[in-house]
């Protein structure tokens, strides 16, 4: 009988004779301990950097400062993430720095006269407030220019901004009386 490609062939260990699936695992209990051992010694190995004999303090420093130096192969992502050659040098020579027992301004200082403040993730008067202030008042001042031009496009033609309040009245008079001094009969149609 030819085999078709399109056959799906049966993989099931029970139909072809293979033991039950549960006498090939083993004990539970056996793999619950097997699970337990792992997961303590994924953790163990994670928390635990390799080589280091740092005290909590240098190890704190260590973090630190791995955390707040820039990656110089393309300035985006600290050294403690970044995996570049640069990177994994500079992380080394950090340990190195925190091992002999520099202070941290001394290893900044080192990496700053290397790449530049550009190294720093946080670099020192950065506040930046301006950057905060800016929108606001680029916001206010817009808003005050355009109730202006509004203002002065709904005020009808031949309104002035200038005129004060005697300048009105003044006005207002003289017309009062240029019409006081036409003919009454006139303006009436007799």
């Amino acid at each position: 009988m030819p085999v078709h490609l399109y056959k799906r062939v049966n993989t099931n260990p029970i139909a072809v004779g293979a033991a039950p699936l549960h006498s090939r695992v083993g004990c539970p209990r056996l793999r619950a301990a097997t699970v337990l051992m792992l997961t303590l010694l994924c953790v163990t190995a994670a928390l635990a950097e390799p080589g280091t004999s740092f005290s909590v303090s240098q190890s704190a420093l260590y973090k630190k400062l791995t955390h707040e130096l820039i990656a110089p192969c393309c300035w985006r992502e600290p050294i403690a993430i970044h995996r570049s050659e640069e990177s994994l040098q500079m992380l080394a020579e950090a340990k190195q720095f925190v091992e002999a027992g520099r202070s941290e301004e001394e290893i900044k200082a080192f990496y700053v006269s290397r790449y530049g403040v550009r190294i720093l993730a946080d670099p020192p008067g950065s506040e930046r407030s301006w950057l905060y202030c800016t929108p606001p008042v680029l916001f206010l001042t817009g808003a005050v220019l355009l109730s202006l031009w509004l203002s002065a496009a709904v005020r009808p033609p031949g309104t002035s901004q200038a005129a004060s309040r005697s300048e009105l009245i003044s006005r207002i008079r003289n017309e009062i009386e240029s019409e006081g001094a036409e003919q009454i009969p006139a303006a009436t149609g007799e």
